[in-house]
């Protein structure tokens, strides 16, 4: 099924106001309630059944709900702890959770889709020497990649190790596995400091360690892998300050379009969004947020939404040496969930609603999902 058929699927499935369902979680840390971010009341019986799937989740800030340090003295790289992070998220009190939002991340809409109340739960959470959350497990750190990162942090390879040594201790069971799901959230931290020079050299070496973390999961046992594509990094307040805050750089979004489409290759991928064998889909996010936040183009409707689609809502003070977190060096909106850009890079609560609406209808599909969750 291609996005738009699905989309379409999808629509005709909010107008019937299809019943919402939900999982509890087996942890303390993790019973919220989430009146205005998309919580539900507990399912019936028979939709407990049919909501077997594990989440795993592997990636960088797009996904990360609590793994990064939360130590003040790492100034920047700790911010996600601290104010005004978390401001709209009424399900964890409004108050930090290692989210790089305002509220929640790209990982809990997953989750709600799959039917769950929110991402699994961070493994650093944890030892999990009772076994894993009955939802799944979230080894995304914020600022990682798929080649090197910053000390302390996870890259997405050692991510996929982690999940081995759970399963080789036996407290991941693989018949578990085969109705799990992997979710691949990986936003292009890598090309951070690439230029037309060094890109594709970069590029090449980027989708192959992508490629091979796909197939790692496969290999032990994960049923359906879904992997991200990298956003449109033209579009993000970081290089639209230069513009005012009124048009994309085409020209910082060319790289992420040759890095999709070798990801898309690489995966073999077709045009309707997945493989050949039905096990990966490439979630289509770049195309999805320059849908939404692209000034003078027909994209969704859903961009409506927002009154500012390129401006951030945390925006520093103090240019390059100020940043959302850090004591009197930010300014900050009024509105998040009028804003579609959260900080320089990562969309608030409500941009990430909207990207999740979008591609609600081909997740579901891929999934063999048939229970629609309103969020």
């Amino acid at each position: 099924m291609n996005l738009f058929a699905a989309c379409f699927v999808l629509l005709l499935l909010l107008l019937a106001g299809a019943p919402r369902v939900a999982e509890s979680r087996r942890h303390r840390h993790h019973h919220h309630d989430d009146d205005d971010d998309g919580g539900s009341r507990s399912p019936p019986a028979a939709a407990k059944q049919q909501r077997t799937q594990k989440l795993f989740v592997f990636g960088d800030d797009f996904a990360d709900t609590g793994n990064g340090a939360s130590d003040p003295g790492l100034g920047y790289n700790s911010r996600e702890w601290r104010y005004p992070f978390g401001m709209s998220d009424t399900a964890h009190a409004r108050r930090p959770s290692g989210r790089f939002s305002d509220g929640l991340v790209q990982s809990d809409f997953m989750a709600k889709i799959m039917g769950h109340r929110e991402a699994p739960p961070p493994y650093t959470y944890d030892d999990w020497h009772d076994g894993i959350d009955d939802a799944g497990l979230n080894f995304a750190v914020g600022e990682s990649g798929a080649l090197e990162t910053p000390a302390g942090v996870t890259k997405l390879g050692k991510q996929v190790q982690q999940l081995r040594r759970l399963i080789r201790d036996g407290l991941v069971e693989r018949r578990d596995l085969r109705d799990s799901v992997a979710l691949v959230a990986y936003s292009g931290n890598d090309y951070a400091y690439a230029d037309d020079d060094t890109f594709d050299g970069l590029m090449e070496t980027v989708v192959e360690e992508l490629a091979s973390v796909v197939s790692d999961l496969q290999d032990l046992g994960v049923g359906k892998v879904l992997v991200n594509t990298v956003p449109p990094f033209g579009c993000s307040p970081w290089l639209t300050r230069q513009f005012n805050y009124t048009a994309c750089d085409d020209r910082g979004n060319a790289g992420p379009d040759r890095h999709n489409a070798a990801l898309r290759d690489r995966l073999g991928v077709g045009a309707g969004g997945d493989d050949d064998d039905g096990g990966v889909m490439l979630l289509d996010v770049n195309s999805i947020i320059t849908d939404l936040v692209a000034p003078n183009k027909e994209g969704s409707a859903l961009a409506t939404r927002f009154t500012e689609l390129l401006r951030p809502c945390c925006e520093a003070t103090d240019g390059d040496r100020g940043y959302c977190g850090l004591d009197d060096g930010y300014s900050l909106c009024d509105r998040p969930g009028e804003y579609f850009f959260w900080d320089t890079e990562h969309p608030t609560q409500a941009g990430w609603r909207a990207v999740m609406q979008l591609l609600q209808g081909p997740i579901m599909a891929f999934l063999g999902i048939s229970n629609l969750e309103h969020f």
